[in-house]
């Protein structure tokens, strides 16, 4: 269910980076749709795919995130593609991925501690 949610979030940003008007443009500033994009995908990458590194999340959405900027500056649908707005994707992702990585890691080890196995020997954890 996660990598369906995942498949339309990317298909959904694709769709509203390359429409021109009034639909691609559902949230009024264009900093504000690109940090929301670039929070959620990577989130939704590690939720869905959560043995994936993050490594690999970066450079796999800053990859996306090149290609909405050069489709941008190719296609003639009144959008303009900008380096600029490509860092600020790939500053996102990468703020977006050490959260989760931390918030993972955090969990893991929230878990290791309340293990059974752990209880069970008189352990914390440790």
């Amino acid at each position: 269910m996660l990598r369906v949610a995942l498949g339309l979030a990317v298909s959904l940003t694709f769709y509203l980076a390359l429409t021109p008007g009034p639909a691609g443009k559902v949230i009024a500033d264009g900093t504000t749709r690109h940090m929301l994009a670039f929070l959620v995908l990577p989130w939704l990458t590690m939720l869905a795919y959560p043995r994936l590194s993050p490594v690999r999340i970066l450079v796999a959405l800053a990859l996306f995130g090149g290609v909405i900027e050069v489709a941008q500056l190719l296609m003639d649908v009144g959008r303009h593609g900008s380096w600029l707005d490509w860092l600020l994707d790939v500053a996102t992702i990468a703020v977006a991925v050490s959260c989760g990585h931390h918030a993972r890691s955090w969990l893991r080890a929230r878990g290791r501690r309340r293990s059974p196995s752990n209880t069970a020997t008189g352990t914390l954890g440790g």
